[in-house]
């Protein structure tokens, strides 16, 4: 009997070692498969501008301070470390923190800054080295996120990249055997569920890091045997088939570390950037010991909301890390003085998702499509200024407000003409988050916006157009392209009569506009606009001539920065390159120029400009912007749209408002976008338009009849640029018709005269 039974355990013995085996085979396949395919699903997270700091780029004091506030720069008495700054007067010593920008890494670097008395940047140098530098760049803000599908949120690291003291600390909290056990120590569980069996509940854990890793990677977190013996089991496996140093890297990007709005925050390099806005290179004792410190109770130790139990929790862990011979007493002493956290904000992005964001997604699905990117997670760098997007907001939100009609919508964006980037972008009345954005998904005529990109190609033939050219503002019959007789109208219903090209630009004259339409031909224009980069359906009507166009308030921006850049534009971008979290480039943008128009037309074209701000349709805003800025009202049929599109030497500003059933709205260019305009220039350090005319270009004497280049001094004359193309300029004309009125005039002036001093002397 008992050799049966015997035989029987043997039997029962090889069959479990067979299924064991069997069932290790299965774990691992599972294991090895996941964490060499797919160890985790990261999210691409989004960066702004990175502020640049150089002398002449007008930068001031304050918009220093206020980045780096942004950036969780400390202020300290010596700025010794790095994060830290100190003002003293006109000074700033920085201790600039490096980062690993998409067009190369910047270390670390402690300068001085000085400010003159206007309080703006005059010069670098490097401190206490004392080498002047042309200039530096702070490291951009985290701005946004594109989760990944399991919501999770991390920033993956290389182990090269977390400091010696972080992994020696670790191995210190949670698993001093590491690099000597084989995934799993049997002494640790004992001894745990000993503790545990004498207080009737878990006090203890016996986990290894490894097994951490597996129950966060592969498990779920209830407590029952068998998800211990998987644990266990995968544990084994992992430490079989991987290094430890893989092992360790995985767990530094696994590990949990609290929750930012709903999304976990796994990983050490989030959770550097979570608590203290810097990267894990960067950290401090103190911040190493209450990172490690949080791992066994995010929610327990969470800074923000425990303050007093975190400190508790960093402090035991400092001591250890002294005790252990891993930092000195000064290092103690300095570590159990620090505040606990450095960030003023709770949250990963303190802002509110931007509008522009809408516009990075669109872009970043052309340039890396799908979904594999989760694999790696990316990091894309934007031209997004946090800054002017505020600014932009608060100028559209307000003029929102003081609108009755609230199915009125707007659109406004701002780029930097001269590298053809965008900066700042506003998709509605109200917050999008995600819906339509008008400001590049929209299309709507953009009615006189389109004068001065005619003017501006028929400026280009100097032999036949000039800003003195005398058109014709009056009654005008076409036959269109359906056979019907257009009779077109000037906004006012008034004809003047002979006026000039210039005058016709500042007024925004219809029927002048038509004429040169049609001299240049309607077919011509339309295939500059196709060349200009416009991406629309263009009929080659007459109507063109007055905006016809449908495009959106980007496209706007992307066609005036060939008339603000003295010709030469860009297609316009909001991604400065793309890499994976690791710093592995994708994708640099490189900015390629496209010359649309003759410098010398397109400076004809800034110079009217300016003068519409000045004298013409958009004058209200002249009056409260001191600066010389250019800019362009429009309106469309019925007043449907308002338009206003704004440029001073650096920026600029096109702003749309209209119904999105394509109503009227009753409101003119200047009545309706331009108090944005306004209300946003009168926020900026307006950089003054430059209208010093370039090679080319002279300042010229024209006659104001004929509008024939004349000699200075004639009667009549009137001064303007113009394009010095070595014609001939005439002599005074002379108009004998014109000459015997002016004498009656100046007769009938001396006889009144004459007549009232003769009264007055024979009393």
């Amino acid at each position: 009997m008992l050799k049966k039974l015997s035989h029987l355990i043997w039997k029962l013995a090889l069959i479990a070692v067979v299924c064991v085996g069997f069932y290790m085979i299965y774990l691992d396949s599972l294991v090895t498969k996941r964490f060499t395919e797919a160890r985790y699903q990261a999210p691409a997270l989004l960066y702004s501008r990175a502020f640049e700091l150089a002398p002449g780029l007008g930068v001031t004091l304050a918009q220093l301070e206020r980045e780096l506030q942004a950036l969780d720069y400390r202020a300290t008495r010596y700025a010794r470390n790095v994060g830290e700054y100190r003002r003293q007067g006109q000074e700033v010593l920085l201790y600039r923190r490096g980062f690993d920008f998409p067009d190369g890494y910047e270390p670390d670097l402690r300068v001085r800054l000085r400010f003159d008395a206007d309080n703006y940047l005059v010069e670098i140098e490097t401190w206490p080295g004392q080498e002047f530098i042309n200039g530096l760049r702070l490291e951009p803000q985290l701005v946004g996120r594109f989760a990944s599908d399991n919501q999770e949120e991390r920033l993956l690291v290389g182990l090269e990249q977390v400091p010696n003291l972080l992994q020696e600390t670790l191995l210190l909290i949670e698993d001093r055997d590491f690099y000597h056990h084989w995934g799993v120590k049997p002494t640790s569980i004992i001894r745990a569920a000993l503790a545990n069996l004498a207080a009737g509940r878990t006090v203890q854990g016996g986990s290894t890091i490894t097994q951490q890793l597996v129950k966060n990677m592969f498990l779920s977190h209830e407590k029952r045997m068998v998800r211990k013996i998987n644990e266990a089991f995968m544990a084994l496996i992992l430490d079989f088939r991987f290094s430890k140093d893989e092992i360790l890297e995985t767990y530094f990007n696994e590990v949990y570390f609290g929750q930012d709005r709903g999304h976990a925050v796994h990983g050490i390099g989030l959770a550097t950037q979570f608590y203290f806005g810097k990267q894990p290179e960067q950290l401090t004792p103190a911040e190493i010991a209450m990172l490690v410190g949080m791992i066994r109770g995010p929610g327990l130790y969470n800074p923000y909301r425990h303050q007093e139990r975190a400190a508790e929790r960093r402090d035991f862990v400092l001591h250890l890390m002294f005790e252990h011979d891993l930092i000195n007493r000064p290092q103690l002493i300095a570590g159990l003085e620090s505040p606990i956290v450095t960030r003023a904000s709770a949250r990963l992005i303190a802002r509110q998702r931007a509008d522009y964001i809408d516009l990075v997604q669109t872009e970043l699905r052309q340039l890396i499509p799908g979904r594999q990117w989760q694999q790696t997670g990316l990091k894309v760098f934007t031209y997004f200024d946090p800054w002017l997007q505020a600014e932009l907001e608060q100028a559209v939100y307000n003029r929102m407000e003081q609108l009755p009609d609230h199915e009125i919508q707007a659109a406004a964006v701002v780029t930097d003409y001269h590298t053809g980037t965008v900066r700042a972008l506003v998709g509605g009345r109200t917050p999008v988050f995600g819906g339509f954005n008008r400001a590049f998904q929209s299309r709507r005529q953009i009615g006189s916006l389109m004068k001065p990109l005619l003017y501006t190609l028929a400026l280009e033939d100097d032999t036949q157009f000039s800003l003195a050219t005398i058109l014709h503002d009056e009654p005008l019959s076409i036959t269109n392209e359906r056979g019907v007789t257009w009779q077109p109208r000037n906004f006012d219903g008034e004809f003047r009569g002979p006026v000039s090209l210039y005058q016709s630009w500042l007024d925004s004259r219809n029927i002048p506009a038509i004429e040169v339409g049609q001299k240049l031909t309607p077919a011509r224009l339309r295939q500059r606009l196709l060349e200009l980069g416009v991406r629309a359906d263009i009929r080659p009507y007459p109507a063109l001539a007055l905006g016809t166009l449908e495009t959106s308030p980007l496209a706007v921006n992307e066609l005036y920065g060939y008339l603000a850049n003295y010709g030469e534009g860009y297609r316009l971008t909001s991604i400065h390159g793309v890499s994976t979290h690791r710093g592995d480039v994708l994708y640099v943008q490189e900015r390629r120029v496209n010359q649309g128009f003759r410098p010398e037309a397109a400076y004809l074209a800034r110079y009217a400009s300016h003068g519409v701000i000045e004298f013409g349709t958009g004058r209200s805003l002249g009056q409260h912007i001191r600066q010389p800025i250019g800019g362009k009202t429009g309106s469309t049929n019925d007043l449907r749209d308002s338009w206003f599109v704004s440029f001073d030497n650096r920026y600029l500003l096109t702003v749309w408002l209209g119904r999105d059933d394509n109503q009227p709205i009753g409101l003119t260019g200047s009545r309706g976008a331009l108090p944005v305009a306004q209300n946003f220039w009168q926020q900026q350090e307006v950089f003054p338009l430059n209208l010093t005319p370039p090679p080319g270009v002279a300042m010229r004497h024209w006659d104001a009849e004929t509008g024939m280049a004349i000699a200075s001094g004639c009667p009549g004359s009137r001064a303007l640029p113009g394009i010095a193309n070595g014609i001939d300029v005439q002599g005074c004309v002379v108009d004998d018709e014109r000459l015997a009125e002016e004498r009656e005039e100046d007769a009938e002036q001396r006889g009144f005269w004459r007549r009232l001093f003769g009264r007055g002397s024979n009393d």
